[in-house]
């Protein structure tokens, strides 16, 4: 390929994709632009979003949602509230609806019509996009970037890193793009799994995997909380799952004592807890012992409580309700997770996204160590960058 384009994006995920539909807007023509995929096809990873619904975004927006460079991350707030990314998604035809917890959706709820929606956009401005091409490295020589494939070499005057985390093989996000920003001495931080399940101490909880149940649950490092959240927790062979669960991995990572300790029935106080107690064990006469919770929460998580009570006291049974603890022993892995918990150093990336370290490198989304909880927050994360980027490429 002869051609330099004014911009090559590598990674056809939401940042690359966003990041694409700006700059063809903003010039008018997207010829000169060029996004490279090393999958089959772009948007992958959209489509899985939010259980194939798309969890755009959430109206509870600040920076206490997102981990990382805590002052890179307020950076990142500011430009968001300038972009107004609902009218931004509006504007590409895509309306969004907002629930009572927050969570922002396309009105369809289909993140398959998402993806639809952009790469129609991407079409009508002849943007270019070579799938199956996989950038293994990558150049800088007299203003011109030459990113190499064993299908060939595409020239550049900028590059756009878009390549996602270490999270979600099967979406062509392997890692690979920390190698192509190592090129330009780029640093990267830890990397673990995020928002995804964890492994625990199992006796506690035999014979449970399948069931659900509504909770609040904190993590712990020893007997220092790190975060609290309500939602579902959901009991596996390995450990527990959940929306409750993915948000608190994103918490246990690199900790040396870690726990997750439960609370059932988080809508009722402790006192409250107790008297229902009471005066079931008082009503219910035929049903005492491991069957004291019956009628509270499922017949077999209770059993598996009324374990770990000390005593058959309604204060020490509503006490374990509240606090059935779990050690934690891990997370899975990768393939498992939904993002990735670090990446590039953001100390080497100025507020625009470009990189300090080789002028006209820029970098969005996952491949960043920011890494949001779950409900939207990172693929937030992924437009925003996206827009970002894109108009300040246009500014020069």
């Amino acid at each position: 390929m002869n051609k330099t384009y004014k911009v090559a994006i590598v990674g056809g995920g939401a940042s690359g994709l966003i990041c694409a539909c700006e700059l063809s807007s903003l010039l008018g023509d997207g010829s000169n632009i060029f996004i490279l995929e090393r999958t089959d096809r772009v948007g992958k990873k959209i489509i899985a979003t939010g259980n194939g619904q798309c969890n755009l975004g959430n109206a509870n927006f600040s920076s206490e949602f997102y981990h990382g460079d805590k002052e890179f991350i307020e950076q990142f707030i500011r430009l968001a509230k300038d972009i107004d990314l609902d009218g931004y998604l509006y504007s590409l035809g895509i309306p969004i609806i907002t629930e009572e917890n927050g969570k922002k959706y396309p009105v369809s709820k289909q993140a398959s019509a998402v993806l639809d929606t952009i790469r129609a956009r991407l079409s009508s401005y002849n943007v270019c996009t070579l799938t199956n091409f996989m950038v293994n490295d990558i150049t800088f020589k007299n203003g011109i970037f030459t990113l190499t494939s064993e299908n060939g070499k595409v020239q550049a005057e900028r590059v756009v890193l878009a390549t996602g985390g270490k999270a979600g093989k099967q979406f062509g996000t392997d890692g690979f793009g920390y190698a192509l920003a190592k090129k330009f001495n780029h640093r990267v931080t830890p990397l673990y799994p995020s928002l995804v399940q964890v492994k625990t101490e199992l006796d506690k909880i035999r014979g449970l995997k399948g069931l659900k149940e509504r909770v609040t649950a904190t993590a712990y490092d020893g007997e220092e909380k790190l975060a609290t959240c309500t939602g579902d927790l959901l009991f596996t062979e390995f450990g527990v799952s959940g929306s409750a669960i993915f948000t608190l991995s994103a918490y246990l990572s690199g900790v040396k004592e870690p726990k997750i300790v439960v609370e059932f029935m988080p809508e009722f106080s402790i006192e409250e807890t107790q008297k229902l107690i009471a005066d079931r064990k008082k009503n219910a006469v035929t049903e005492s012992g491991e069957k004291v919770f019956n009628c509270l929460i499922n017949k077999r998580i209770g059993q598996a409580v009324y374990k770990t009570a000390k005593t058959d006291k309604a204060s020490d049974l509503a006490y374990a309700l509240k606090n059935f603890t779990l050690t934690v022993k891990g997370t899975l892995d990768f393939s498992n997770a939904q993002v990735t918990k670090g990446g590039i150093d953001t100390s080497d990336i100025t507020s625009s996204f470009e990189s300090k370290i080789q002028k006209g490198l820029y970098l969005t989304g996952e491949i960043l160590n920011v890494d949001g909880d779950c409900g939207g927050y990172n693929l937030m994360f992924a437009f925003t960058t996206g827009v970002v980027v894109a108009r300040n490429i246009i500014k020069g």
